[in-house]
């Protein structure tokens, strides 16, 4: 006779690593992105203490010019706390980079955690993993847990790595302090947990609890800008998860009992999501979808219309992620180019951006006002590797096979979809670069129209051959697209960044794709490179949809 549920449950539970099973499964699934973060993170924080030093070596000068930028309130949006050491290479890396970063880190751990869990439940894998030994409450921990695992290994791989570069020279950290400091950045990672599996229980679909959890992070991350920036409210920061991470301060004036604030949110959170999801039934949640809706017709009557539908709050979000970029670089422009001008540095300031920028005959302000091109372009490479992810999940869930099991081919469905993200990037880089004028204007620097908005679209360049390089690896080994794409995009931007401030050699500098970029208007637009790599990319985008289009259709 055949076993009973009960034996069977019961069997189950003498299984031999049954207990850790969706722990594992989570860690497994999660970890390569947590190793790649860990190696990102050391990269930047390296290039910035390090680039400092390289850059102005003398202490007076650096002086002069971190505390000209300090005292821009506009940077303190994205900046760290000015009041530490800033001048040191350590104060200075942790000033430039750790705000950035524990917000990365709060959005990657947001993106796993809802992805794990209401994900999970979305596509009806978590309905299996409840058929073992586990109740839903369990099984959220044993996730939770899974993910704590996956920190780990990116704080050791962070922390080690940092104190392995940073031995020897001039920038020197302790392994002590390397360890402290991953372990500060990782806290933003906590804060993206335990909002993420909150959001996860109060959404119906993954989708909804990540824009939950991005509007919780985001008003989080604004109330401490706004104590940045703002003097008199300084004290904001009592208030917000973030502030209690600058608050940690590594290297100088260390904190350590800031991270109880940090912990007890992070328990809360967690403790109530577990509770929630035991509580509540199988794909319920608690903010309910609605039953019904009145039809909408709209942009349904082609491929193109219908997949703008679907995205455009979704693109509408990065081109207000690339005017708010673009503007905060702009409009301090003038204040940047007086401070540095009048450090008595403007030689070795020139060459350190003509690194970037490709001209060392350019204009301090005009040098300056290139690096938001410089932003755009690394957005935009963010958003197209985030769009051919989603591509690769739409396959993976089953939905691609509801649009291909009419008239409408696969191949169409991807040109269609390929159009969209091209479309996208034009406009946006389009208006990020009138607005860059504008503000340019605003402040009397005088930059041609024509080469900065219509120049400026060289960049997209980099971005064809990223798309034909991830359409390619998307039809020949789609499992690891997500993997290839922002590893490439994370080894480019570190391969630029250490560029500007250390001298690399041609072929290594060759393997960035932000070296094919000319960044208007300090360098004048290389057409030929951006001709050749576009095509380079469009015969990428060419194999890729033929193979696509004769593979299976491979649903996790």
């Amino acid at each position: 006779m055949p076993p009973s549920v009960a034996q069977t449950s019961s069997s189950l539970k003498n299984l031999r690593g049954s207990k850790s099973a969706i722990s594992w499964f989570t860690f497994r699934r999660s970890v390569f992105g947590g190793l790649l973060f860990g190696l990102f993170a050391t990269a930047e924080s390296y290039a910035q203490g390090r680039g400092i030093i390289a850059a102005f070596p003398n202490l007076t000068q650096r002086a002069l010019i971190i505390h000209g930028l300090a005292n821009n309130a506009a940077l303190g949006l994205f900046y760290g706390d000015k009041t530490a050491n800033i001048v040191s290479p350590s104060g200075y890396m942790v000033y430039r980079i750790m705000p950035i970063l524990v917000l990365v880190a709060a959005i990657w751990a947001m993106t796993i955690t809802t992805k794990m869990l209401r994900g999970q439940e979305e596509n009806g894998r978590w309905e299996l993993l409840l058929s073992g030994p586990f109740s839903s409450g369990q099984a959220t921990l044993k996730s939770v847990l899974g993910i704590f695992g996956v920190f780990v290994s990116s704080f050791l791989v962070f922390g080690l790595t940092l104190a392995l570069l940073s031995s020897k020279g001039a920038f020197r950290l302790t392994l002590g302090g390397s360890l402290y400091f991953a372990l500060c950045i990782l806290a933003g990672g906590i804060i993206g947990l335990a909002i993420g599996a909150i959001t996860s229980q109060l959404a119906a679909t993954r989708r909804s609890a990540m824009l939950y959890a991005a509007a919780l992070i985001i008003v989080f991350f604004a109330v401490r800008a706004v104590a940045n920036i703002i003097n008199g409210l300084i004290w904001l920061k009592n208030l917000t998860p973030f502030g209690w991470i600058d608050k940690l301060r590594p290297f100088y004036y260390a904190q350590p009992i800031w991270f109880l604030p940090i912990v007890l949110f992070a328990g809360v959170c967690l403790v109530s999501a577990i509770l929630l999801s035991s509580k509540r039934d199988l794909g319920q949640s608690l903010i309910a979808d609605k039953d019904s809706a009145k039809p909408k017709f709209g942009l349904l009557n082609s491929q193109l219309g219908l997949n703008f539908r679907l995205l455009r709050n979704v693109l509408f979000g990065w081109l207000l992620g690339g005017v708010a970029f673009a503007t905060l670089i702009a409009s301090i422009d003038k204040t940047v180019a007086k401070t540095l001008g009048s450090s008595g540095s403007k030689g070795r300031l020139i060459k350190t951006f003509s690194n970037l920028t490709g001209n060392p005959d350019s204009r301090i302000e005009i040098a300056y006002l290139s690096a938001a091109g410089f932003f755009t372009i690394t957005l935009l490479l963010i958003m197209t590797a985030n769009y051919l992810s989603a591509l690769r999940d739409e396959e993976t869930s089953g939905r691609l096979d509801n649009l291909i099991s009419g008239t409408l081919s696969r191949g169409y469905w991807l040109y269609a979809r390929l159009a969209l993200v091209l479309g996208a990037a034009v406009t946006i880089t389009f208006i990020t670069n009138v607005v860059i004028w504008a503000l340019a204007a605003a402040q009397g620097i005088s930059v041609s129209f024509l080469t900065l908005v219509l120049g400026g679209l060289n960049i997209l360049g980099p971005l064809m051959l990223l798309l034909g390089i991830g359409v390619m690896v998307y039809g020949l080994v789609p499992k690891v697209l997500s993997i290839v794409m922002y590893a490439l995009i994370g080894w480019s931007f570190t391969i630029d960044i250490i560029s500007s401030a250390l001298k690399l050699s041609k072929g290594f500098s060759d393997t960035s794709l932000l070296h094919y970029v000319s960044l208007v208007p300090a360098a004048n637009p290389n057409w030929r490179t951006f001709t050749l790599i576009s095509l380079i990319g469009l015969a990428g985008i060419l194999i890729g949809a033929i193979v696509f289009d004769r593979r299976d259709l491979q649903i996790e």
